[in-house]
């Protein structure tokens, strides 16, 4: 069976060829159809604009627009962060292992935090500092 995560890259990969398709047929400078966006910004929810813009060859900004317009139309979920304690996240584990916490943007930039058994992070804390940096 196959993860959410190798759909959306198949997807992903399909979609990059529609598009390329689409400008081998376009009328020179046209608009990219409204469909084909459709599926850039759901593509870019699961797997981040950066990496859709990137390798479909949309342009970033454009399709962070269009991610912002559907977030204020409230088609977008915000997420909730909660403190973590790994020390329950291991209590049938063995001692070796660990969890990880990961944080991501629109624009795919990433934040990994990977915790050994017994440590906690308030991640709400880190969220804080990541959205500071990136201003």
């Amino acid at each position: 069976m196959e993860s959410n995560g190798v759909r959306a890259a198949v997807r992903l990969r399909q979609l990059r060829g529609r598009i390329e398709r689409w400008r081998c047929t376009r009328a020179k400078r046209s608009p990219m159809p409204a469909d084909l966006w459709t599926a850039a910004t759901e593509l870019a929810r699961e797997l981040g604009g950066y990496r859709v813009a990137r390798e479909t060859g949309v342009g970033y900004q454009s399709l962070r627009d269009r991610l912002g317009d559907n977030a204020e139309n409230g088609r977008r979920q915000a997420s909730a962060f909660v403190e973590i304690d790994s020390a329950a996240l291991f209590a049938r584990a063995p001692a070796a292992a660990r969890a990880e916490v990961e944080l991501s943007d629109a624009s795919g930039m990433k934040v990994v935090i990977r915790l050994d058994a017994g440590k906690s992070v308030d991640v709400g804390e880190v969220l804080a500092a990541f959205r500071a940096t990136r201003r």
